[in-house]
């Protein structure tokens, strides 16, 4: 497996440093190796440094969370962004604000239900998100596990729950396409949507400009994976593969633990030089 374009580390709701993500990828075979942290870059550049050591090719990216269909939170990854460029740093910062204000409601909707002292979760160096406040509800025996932890306290209804408007997904691939980025819709099988509703949103991701699709990541079998092909053809979308590594288990494979692309997809680096694996058929 030559490619890994969707990975996370610590600086979203990963539980490797990025130096760690890029040598755990490099000797699982990964040549080129994109990071895409949520709604942040700020890991890009120590994984940058990482990659140059192991002698692997590395794409700096970032998923950002946006909202569909005026209430169906979805993800965009952008690959090869340029994070330099202003309008998608400006707006990496207004969501890092928003995912802070989310995260003290929900700190302070918590201690009102009477499970106080999660402010430490505020305190981290990364982006808040949910996943963090879940941890902290499983860490102080309040859930047994991360999931369930959502559903008691975390899902709409729960005591610590809120809601949160994401930019529309037109906004958000105007930022990826204005660094010079490559908008590739998300694992697409994991918003439990019906087939017509998922091409409803593959067709508006389209029409807002988006370019790719994840046809290969974690957890799906080959019958899903030639489904998503078939998508990706019929929109005339190219097909990006990754793991979307957070962490070793079952259904998260390491990066790189994936299978390849089916034959009949364009794979989304014959497109972008940026993401190309130099020498590769």
């Amino acid at each position: 497996m030559y490619y890994d374009l969707h990975t996370h580390t610590v600086w979203s709701d990963g539980d490797l440093e990025p130096a760690s993500l890029v040598a755990d990828a490099s000797a699982a075979g990964v040549r080129v190796l994109a990071l895409t942290d949520h709604d942040t870059m700020a890991g890009i550049d120590e994984a940058a440094r990482a990659a140059h050591v192991h002698g692997i090719q590395f794409i700096p990216g970032v998923e950002l969370s946006v909202t569909w269909a005026g209430g169906v939170t979805v993800h965009v990854v952008g690959l090869g962004v340029d994070g330099a460029n202003a309008q998608l740093r400006q707006a990496l910062e207004n969501l890092r604000e928003a995912r802070l204000k989310r995260g003290r409601a929900m700190v302070e909707a918590l201690s009102a239900a009477g499970l106080g002292g999660a402010q430490s979760v505020l305190e981290r160096p990364g982006i808040v998100s949910r996943v963090h406040v879940a941890d902290w509800l499983v860490a102080c025996g309040h859930a047994p596990d991360r999931a369930r932890a959502f559903k008691r306290f975390l899902v709409r209804g729960a005591p610590g729950h809120v809601a949160v408007q994401w930019p529309d997904i037109g906004v958000a691939v105007d930022w990826i396409r204005g660094a010079g980025g490559c908008p590739v819709l998300a694992h697409p099988s994991r918003y439990r949507l019906s087939g017509g509703r998922l091409e409803q949103l593959v067709r508006a991701f389209v029409e807002a400009g988006g370019l790719a699709l994840e046809v290969v990541t974690a957890g799906l079998d080959a019958g899903e994976i030639g489904r998503l092909a078939r998508l990706a053809r019929r929109h005339a979308l190219h097909a990006s593969v990754g793991s979307d590594f957070h962490k070793a288990l079952p259904w998260r494979l390491r990066p790189g633990g994936l299978p390849e692309l089916p034959g009949d997809c364009r794979p989304v680096w014959e497109r972008w030089p940026a993401i190309r694996l130099q020498g590769a058929d």
